[in-house]
């Protein structure tokens, strides 16, 4: 076989393995991805339904507010659990923002709680450093 054909042969066989490897590493790269989008639906699906329950909650107290005002017994024995569930949701809320942003590989900024990424400096928001 001609020496030239076997150069350019070599080189296509090289081409060709760089390319298998990059797209092996594309892929993988692109399965975590999608993997932390699972994860980050899924988490956000939570954060709704904790939101609705936390309304529910709310709806169940200004029940209880307005029959007060219509005349009925104020409740208090009943009003301090609503409370803390209320309470008790929304630490579990910032609990689960917290993952999101883990996921996400961002912080918060601690003044107006954008979210930045991992390297920046300074909140794109409001401008104070990180």
């Amino acid at each position: 076989m001609d020496e030239r054909v076997r150069e350019l042969l070599e080189r296509v066989r090289e081409t060709a393995v760089t390319v298998g490897e990059a797209a092996g590493t594309t892929a993988r790269y692109a399965g975590k991805c999608a993997g932390q989008m699972v994860d980050v639906a899924k988490l956000n699906m939570r954060i709704f339904d904790l939101n609705g329950e936390i309304n529910d909650l709310l709806k169940s107290i200004g029940r209880m507010v307005y029959d007060t005002h219509r005349g009925a017994e104020p409740d208090a024995a009943s009003l301090a659990p609503l409370l803390s569930q209320i309470d008790e949701k929304h630490e579990a809320i910032a609990q689960l923002k917290q993952r999101i942003r883990l996921l996400k590989n961002v912080r918060s900024c601690p003044d107006c709680g954008c979210a930045c990424g991992r390297e920046d400096k300074f909140c794109k928001a409001c401008g104070r450093p990180l």
